[in-house]
């Protein structure tokens, strides 16, 4: 049908009328038959409600439009039944899959008929083409926003009466349905029987690598080595000041600690246990980074631990003036609480505490971070995006309107600024930044929070990438992630919602993390080896379960796990696809960033925030395959009603009225091809 014109029209998929074809109104009380004049302008005849030519192929193409309908809706559900089939062929069991027919609601009253379908590790919402389109138009989400990991959902609710379930995503995307029974709020919300449970996605997919027989060019379980990467550093292992520690092989002298510590020769076995127990959970001091100074002859050490406990031992002390005036010429040290002052006031009265700097020499202050907690980080987030996916200031529970008014996002500006998400990052920033400086000068600093597994890991890691070129790399970046977030016990597990009962623990720490790297990139566009779409991927990862790299608590669960012979790596997978995460412009710079923190200098990641929105940012290649499609199918289908239509003519005997007619014309060759 080259040579046919394309209708460019993007409505609703439905047989076309004559009048709507031709752009002509129907007005049946004056309609005049004039059979002599339709013959003298053979032209306007066959466009001229009043003729009678124009009346017999109407009454003609009624019972042709009626037809057309009727198949249009046997081939909707004949696809529907397809639909049913081969998900239930392909999934035969049924603990692991499900579908159903549901009504997914735009607003409290307004709803699309849809197939929910949770197959082994992932929930969909089907629509029909003609629906989908019209939809994810009226939404104004791309189709990826009604698609999810297995065990994604963080709450919901199921109301008896109407049968309507409510439920709330991790990234707090939100839906609205209502089906005949409680069995999707069970598979969606009901906690699995154990904690094993979130692993069956992370081993199945091992499972499917290893059939397929993919190849790793990289093992990313091995990426991430303690010796080598110390070694790179400069850290000096030759003399009296470092070893690596054998005394928690077995994770004894602190289990959310890696098994191989970098701790000073000096102090042997029983010192160290005392020296432990100085600190919540008996996360003390140890080595987290080594910054070279004047070609490697001086160099200044970051430190990182939880809070001391109410009161300091004598040996802590002796610790921390060893550790702490190493090399730098008595320049001192300084220690970077994370916490807010108020914050830290407050855990000393719960047995926590704050260090008393007299007790240490050429300890030349104590700073407070001001980062906020988990939980303003988490209420922090979850308002930023209700106001990037509906645009609203308020959303009741279970009253999700997706009116394409919100989209226009009427002072967003002002309400995302209210919900403190990029003032949290500010301080983040400045905080990582005044660590680093400090560093850059010589002064050596230790960095802990509470328990030393949130906060400290987002500093000491945004302070590596500020002094140091390496973690600017895809390959650095990915040592960096498993050394000060993997091994050194971030909670991802519990931050990420993968326990068994809701917890106030949860929180996207690690993503806060990333969107400070994110305004790094924006400041500094060339020395970043990898691009923001890379942090983009981490982001979605870090919930979907599938990678073992963020499904454990600490280095002692993912050795318990066997996470290295059952799971995939997520470096792995971004090795393999190296090229989709190199940043084109990247320019190596060796230099320490000079970043501005302050909240004027920072922006809002829209790739983040609007990675849904189907005018954003850009649609991936697959949306825009089912856009092209569903456009292509809508000219088609008119097409065909116009061949349909003049075929009615024909068979009306009307073939000679319509020789010099200029539809005919462009259609003539297509009506001959089909006889």
């Amino acid at each position: 049908m080259s040579d046919i014109p394309r209708v460019s029209n993007s409505s609703k998929n439905v047989p076309m009328k004559m009048q709507d074809i031709f752009g002509i109104s129907e007005d049946k009380n004056k309609i005049e038959i004039k059979e002599e004049n339709d013959n003298k302008n053979i032209d306007n005849a066959l466009f001229d409600p009043k003729s009678s030519l124009y009346l017999s192929i109407y009454e003609s193409t009624s019972s042709f439009q009626d037809k057309i309908q009727k198949e249009e809706i046997h081939k909707a559900n004949l696809q529907r039944k397809n639909n049913l089939l081969n998900y239930k062929k392909d999934n035969k069991n049924d603990d692991l899959s499900y579908i159903e027919q549901i009504k997914i609601f735009i607003d409290d009253t307004n709803y699309r008929l849809s197939e929910i379908i949770i197959q082994n590790f992932e929930c969909k919402f089907v629509f029909d083409e003609n629906v989908e389109f019209e939809f994810i138009n009226l939404v104004h989400f791309s189709p990826k926003y009604f698609e999810f990991p297995i065990f994604y959902a963080s709450q919901g609710y199921y109301d008896e009466t109407t049968h309507i379930t409510t439920i709330t995503l991790k990234d707090y995307r939100s839906f609205k349905l209502a089906s005949s029974n409680n069995k999707i709020f069970k598979k969606l919300l009901e906690p699995p029987n154990n904690r094993t449970d979130f692993y069956k996605y992370a081993i199945f997919y091992k499972n499917q690598q290893d059939k397929n027989n993919i190849k790793y060019k990289i093992n990313g379980w091995e990426i991430y080595q303690p010796d080598c990467e110390y070694l790179r550093q400069g850290v000096d292992f030759s003399n009296t000041k470092f070893c690596f520690s054998g005394l928690n092989n077995n994770y004894q002298l602190c289990e959310t600690y890696p098994k191989e510590l970098v701790i000073p020769k000096q102090f042997d076995n029983n010192k160290l246990i005392e020296i432990a127990q100085s600190r919540k959970k008996n996360r003390f001091p140890i080595l987290s980074y080594y910054y070279s100074l004047l070609n490697n002859k001086e160099g200044s050490y970051l430190y990182r631990s939880a809070q001391i406990n109410s009161k300091s031992k004598s040996i802590e002390v002796e610790y921390m003036n060893y550790i702490c005036n190493l090399d730098n010429n008595g320049k001192g040290f300084i220690i970077f609480d994370c916490r807010p002052g108020l914050n830290a006031k407050v855990n000393a009265l719960k047995g926590g505490g704050v260090e008393d700097i007299s007790l240490y020499k050429n300890c030349k202050g104590l700073f407070f971070g001001c980062i906020e907690n988990i939980h303003c980080v988490r209420d922090s987030l979850e308002g930023a995006l209700e106001k990037a996916y509906y645009g609203k200031e308020n959303i009741e529970k279970g009253k999700i309107c997706f009116n394409i008014k919100n989209s226009n996002m009427t002072n967003f500006l002002s309400k995302f600024e209210k919900t403190k998400w990029n003032t949290y990052l500010s301080d983040l920033l400045l905080g990582s930044i005044l660590v680093a400086k400090n560093l850059s000068q010589n002064i050596n600093v230790l960095v802990h929070c509470s328990d030393g597994w949130d906060r400290t890991s987002q500093v000491c890691s945004l302070v590596q990438i500020i002094l140091d070129p390496y973690f600017r790399t895809l390959e650095g970046f990915a040592v960096l992630v498993e050394k000060d977030w993997v091994s050194f016990g971030h909670q991802f597990a519990i931050r990420n919602g993968c326990e068994l009962k809701p917890s106030k623990e949860r929180s996207p720490i690690f993503i806060q993390f990333l969107h400070a790297v994110y305004q790094m990139i924006v400041q500094y566009p060339t020395a970043f080896e990898f691009n923001s779409y890379f942090l983009l991927f981490l982001s979605e990862q870090i919930y979907s379960n599938k990678y073992g790299t963020f499904l454990f608590n600490c280095e002692k669960e993912k050795i318990n796990n066997k996470a290295e012979t059952t799971m995939v790596s997520i470096w792995s997978d971004i090795f393999y696809e190296k090229n989709k995460y190199i940043n084109d412009l990247f320019k190596p710079y060796n230099g320490m960033l000079s970043i501005k923190g302050e909240v004027q200098y920072l922006s809002i990641w829209n790739e983040f925030f609007f990675k849904y929105d189907k005018v954003g940012i850009a649609w991936d290649d697959q949306i825009i395959l089912d856009r092209e499609r569903y456009v292509s199918t809508v000219v088609e289908e008119k097409n065909k009603s116009i061949i349909e239509l003049l075929k009615i003519i024909k068979s009306v005997g009307k073939e000679d009225l319509m020789k010099n007619n200029k539809i005919y014309k462009l259609y003539k060759n297509e009506l001959e091809k089909d006889n």
